[in-house]
């Protein structure tokens, strides 16, 4: 009977903390993720993934899953949002996600939908970022490296272009 309660204890220790520790990308991994920028004449002058007061913007990354496609094929479903504090109506902008260490796989989002003083752009319009391409094989292994070792300090942002009305 001892043994039995101490062959329990010890398999559900192995199994609980192997459920405790895992290790892929959650949503609050991507919280941290906070690209603030101010704007001047509708460009951004400066920029930065740390805290400044009073932003025009604010780039987020809030949609970073897994998925499975039908025909068995792995993707990563991507975007990043925009936050606007800048009292003007944006209608779109062009978001890069850099990964540092060189330009090989940067993933550029379009998000083209009006955006008004206060609001956040929406991340219905994604992109899905496959496997089985090979132009952007690059951008899949980055992604699925800072997937499942749960790290996005490789990762770094920058607003390319803004349109407002």
């Amino acid at each position: 009977m001892i043994r039995l309660k101490s062959f329990i204890m010890l398999l559900s220790f192995f199994a609980f903390s192997g459920f405790a520790k895992a290790e892929y990308l959650r949503e609050d991994d991507l919280t941290s993720l906070i690209y603030s920028c101010y704007i001047e004449r509708d460009i951004p002058v400066f920029c930065s993934t740390q805290q400044i007061d009073d932003p025009h913007l604010k780039v987020y990354l809030p949609l970073f899953k897994s998925v499975m496609l039908d025909n068995k094929i792995h993707a990563f479903r991507i975007m990043a949002t925009i936050e606007n504090l800048s009292k003007k109506n944006l209608i779109g902008a062009k978001v890069k996600l850099n990964f540092k260490g060189g330009q090989d796989g940067d993933i550029e989002f379009i998000i083209n939908q009006r955006v008004k003083y206060k609001m956040t752009s929406t991340t219905d319009h994604s992109h899905l970022i496959r496997s089985d391409i090979p132009n952007i094989r690059s951008s899949y292994n980055k992604l699925s490296e800072a997937y499942y070792n749960a790290d996005i300090s490789n990762f770094d942002m920058a607003i390319t272009e803004l349109y407002f009305e």
